[in-house]
């Protein structure tokens, strides 16, 4: 990516005028905010209020489905990563993601913590240490540590999970997607991994999806909340968990509609 522009308000992310449409209807529709430095925003809402768009919308992989347009801006330090001759691979470097399920590679801990770093043609050295680096930061570092040629397959849910925040942290983006990363483990792999995040949330900027009122309060800083494509109320966890100002909210949040 080109040099940035100053960012937005001191904003690593900010979001401007986003909508994603597909053919006539708007999936997402004119939502704008900015994510902070050093900061943990939980996005909610029902299902099908398009939280997974959004969240795919801010690295490009949007474009990864076809027949989705996207209107507005993301900027990224200032600099709109959708404007003319913005590379999306460098986009998503700087902007990791981390899916719903994990999905590790055949090959060993190492080789999938270092495949970003592969491709980047690191040098074997700093390879090295940026693996051992991102392993300790996704808190897998002491369970693997002994044992880094072992498959990433014969790791547990969990493991695997953090292997895949681990090999995203790896390129050091400074933003870190996460789209439900707990839903498919168990309560204790989930508090492990929400862990991972709590810390992470100290660094870099994370932006998680998640269906989870408690999650959301147990690891976020602020919440925003979406319903029918559209940004319903923005603010500190606390303040949008416990006061929420629209009704849509209160009734999501205490479980009256899905």
């Amino acid at each position: 990516m080109s040099a940035p522009l100053p960012a937005p308000d001191g904003s690593t992310l900010s979001v401007r005028h986003l909508s994603v449409v597909a053919k006539d209807k708007r999936i997402l529709d004119d939502v704008s905010l900015d994510f902070p430095s050093r900061s943990l925003t939980a996005v909610v809402g029902p299902s099908g209020c398009g939280k997974t768009t959004f969240v795919r919308s801010l690295n490009r992989m949007t474009e990864l489905t076809p027949g989705l347009r996207v209107e507005g801006s993301v900027l990224y330090l200032g600099q709109d990563i959708y404007g003319r001759g913005v590379n999306p691979v460098l986009v998503r470097r700087r902007i990791g993601m981390v899916f719903q399920r994990p999905t590790v590679f055949p090959m060993s801990v190492f080789e999938n913590a270092a495949f970003g770093l592969r491709i980047l043609h690191e040098a074997e050295a700093d390879v090295d240490a940026a693996v051992t680096e991102a392993l300790q930061r996704a808190g897998l570092w002491d369970e693997v540590k002994s044992d880094l040629d072992r498959s990433a397959l014969s790791l547990s849910g969990g493991q695997q999970q953090r292997l895949c925040i681990a090999r995203a942290l790896a390129v050091r983006p400074r933003v870190l997607l996460l789209d439900e990363p707990t839903s498919a483990l168990d309560p204790a792999a989930t508090q492990r991994v929400e862990a991972t995040m709590e810390r992470l949330s100290e660094e870099i900027v994370l932006v998680l999806v998640t269906h989870n009122v408690g999650q959301a309060a147990r690891v976020s800083d602020r919440v925003a909340f979406l319903h029918s494509g559209h940004l319903v109320e923005l603010g500190n966890t606390d303040e949008i968990l416990e006061r929420p100002k629209d009704p849509r909210t209160q009734q999501f949040i205490t479980g009256r509609f899905g």
